[in-house]
């Protein structure tokens, strides 16, 4: 059964892309893991996000039939598929896996993701979760649901306080960190919400995202999985991720 999420992101992605990233902020992204090697982009959205990263080989998948077809038009190996099911690709297939502004879409569904990227990374890989950051009010308030100034697309996708993913992942035995990040990121179909509620709220958001202008947006997890470093997937596991 697909998730709503997957029938308003194919909408929103109707023309060429989904969002429009300034290049600093893709940098910022892309230098999270320096030396990534085999990278998975869960929700890759349209590919610009994983088109930016310099990795030797990156593949995606996303709930969204559209979303996955312009990334795969941007040079990434993606499918359809649903980060809350079961991942498409062998175990241990992966030294890094990136996980983009996808958990606050799960409803705090979080432990199957978190299951499937310890299944398809390799001891010793590196998760990156970067989400919007609860801790900041301006942030906490355009994401909660039932808020007067929501802009986030989907009724049911507040922001996540980061202290509630570290224990999660600690128990799975990743050497966590976390730092805050600020990434800039417009959606480029503005029609979620009727006329006149765009135009209700935009004094409201525009003062408020003056306020909080310099205040970072989003946090960054960067997370080792426990192992040995391993040299090689075997072939087997790599023709299973393709």
């Amino acid at each position: 059964m697909k998730r709503p999420q997957s029938a308003l992101f194919d909408r929103l992605a109707a023309g060429s892309q989904l969002y429009v990233y300034p290049p600093d902020s893709l940098r910022k992204l892309n230098g999270l893991v320096k030396d990534k090697g085999r990278t998975l982009d869960v929700g890759c959205g349209d590919g610009t996000i994983p088109q930016a990263f310099d990795a030797p080989w990156v593949t995606g998948f996303d709930v969204s039939h559209r979303c996955a077809v312009l990334s795969r038009g941007r040079g990434i190996a993606s499918v359809v598929a649903d980060a809350g099911g079961g991942f498409p690709y062998a175990a241990g297939a992966f030294d890094t896996v990136y996980c983009v502004d996808v958990l606050h879409h799960l409803e705090r569904r979080w432990q199957p993701v978190f299951d499937e990227v310890s299944r398809v990374l390799r001891p010793g890989g590196t998760l990156v979760i970067v989400e919007p950051d609860a801790r900041n009010t301006f942030v906490r308030w355009t994401q909660a649901p039932g808020s007067p100034i929501r802009v986030a697309p989907f009724d049911n996708e507040p922001a996540i306080d980061p202290r509630e993913l570290l224990p999660l992942l600690e128990a799975r035995g990743y050497d966590v960190s976390c730092r805050p990040i600020h990434i800039e990121g417009e959606q480029v179909e503005r029609s979620v919400f009727p006329l006149w509620q765009r135009l209700a709220k935009a004094p409201f958001t525009l003062a408020l995202a003056f306020l909080y202008r310099n205040v970072p947006n989003k946090f960054a997890i960067i997370a080792t999985k426990a192992g040995d470093t391993l040299g090689e997937v075997p072939a087997a596991s790599m023709e299973a991720a393709t």
